[in-house]
């Protein structure tokens, strides 16, 4: 187990979301080396001991613990350059709990965790999805797809979608936003903030041109950098650039762009949707929703226990039967194509 993995295990069990199986992992890795036991109860006797710590005592109990860390087996992997960058960290003025919280994060070496609160931050972007050298397909907890295009990243808030939608995004991405009216959902790329209700659009802020362009609903574009900017609606099937800091305008107006498609079918802003992709650990109903949209198809799933489990894999050039024959190698299933339609059992 590599020390990601066991750090993504150990938040997840503090969170209380840690699945049965991902609990097994995690109890057959203590079962298996004392030493990596002795830092996974010492994270669980820091946060016990939260309400009665002192700035000193957290602190010190920091570097004790990444003592023993730094002296972790093999069992789990620790990278030399991840530990050369640990230093003590630095005095803020926060309460206490907030100080063993982010200590905490540092301790199990991550940049967010599914247990994590500062009460003075109740916009933090907590939550975190980066791709790496593909693009990555990934569904948030409420129902969003989102599609991140090569080295892209989006952070959101923790408990997303339930009193609010923040999305902070470096680079590209293709966002289909589950419909939930009263909670809006706004994506910042920089210098714009891009909020909706329920829709699908592409942001590309990979270059130095920041591009929104709409497929489906509507969206307000605006400048967070002015308190009082001016909101700029799109229509379906339109774009607007921003460019050396500044909407393209013509006469103090804003010019919204129409989109082109090449062969009636593809618009250029959304060719990339269609290279290879990976995903991680998606629900096989969302990698229906994914299908239907990549295959032109209508996916129906008749297995409901099929239908909950989740799979790992990529697509890349393959057609929608070698696709379902891929999954199915996962877990056991029957399908039958007729046309547009795919049934499942």
């Amino acid at each position: 187990m590599t020390k990601k993995t066991f750090a993504a295990l150990v938040s997840k069990e503090i969170g209380g979301n840690i699945s049965e199986k991902e609990r097994e992992k995690l109890r057959q890795t203590l079962k298996g080396d004392s030493r990596v036991k002795e830092v996974y109860e010492e994270i669980h006797a820091f946060m016990r001991e939260k309400e009665s710590l002192t700035e000193v005592d957290i602190n010190a109990r920091l570097d004790e613990v990444w003592g023993k860390i730094a002296g972790t087996p093999s069992t789990v992997v620790w990278h030399p350059k991840e530990l050369s960058r640990i230093s003590k960290p630095r005095k803020r003025m926060i309460p206490v709990w907030g100080q063993v919280a982010a200590t905490i994060a540092i301790l199990i070496g991550l940049g967010w965790m599914a247990y994590y609160y500062s009460p003075s931050k109740k916009d933090l972007y907590s939550q975190m999805i980066e791709s790496g050298n593909e693009n990555l397909y990934a569904v948030l907890d409420d129902g969003t797809q989102v599609w991140l295009n090569k080295h892209s990243k989006i952070t959101y808030n923790d408990h997303f979608g339930e009193k609010q939608r923040k999305i902070n995004l470096t680079g590209k991405a293709f966002f289909d936003v589950a419909y939930h009216p009263e909670v809006s959902l706004t994506v910042t790329a920089r210098e714009i903030d891009v909020t909706v209700k329920g829709t699908a659009f592409n942001v590309d802020a990979a270059s130095n041109n920041i591009e929104v362009a709409l497929i489906r609903g509507s969206v307000a574009v605006k400048d967070n950098r002015k308190k009082n900017s001016k909101e700029i609606l799109l229509q379906p099937h339109q774009k607007i650039i921003m460019r050396n800091g500044y909407f393209l305008s013509s006469d103090s107006n804003f010019v919204v762009q129409d989109l082109i498609q090449e062969n009636d079918t593809i618009i250029p802003e959304t060719r990339w949707l269609k290279d290879a992709l990976i995903f991680q650990k998606q629900r096989f109903s969302d990698l229906a929703k994914l299908m239907e949209e990549r295959y032109k198809v209508t996916i129906r799933i008749e297995n409901a226990a099929l239908a909950e489990q989740r799979f790992t894999g990529s697509i890349k050039s393959e057609t929608l039967q070698q696709m379902l024959d891929a999954l199915k190698q996962s877990y056991p299933f029957t399908y039958e194509i007729n046309d547009k339609e795919v049934i499942i059992r």
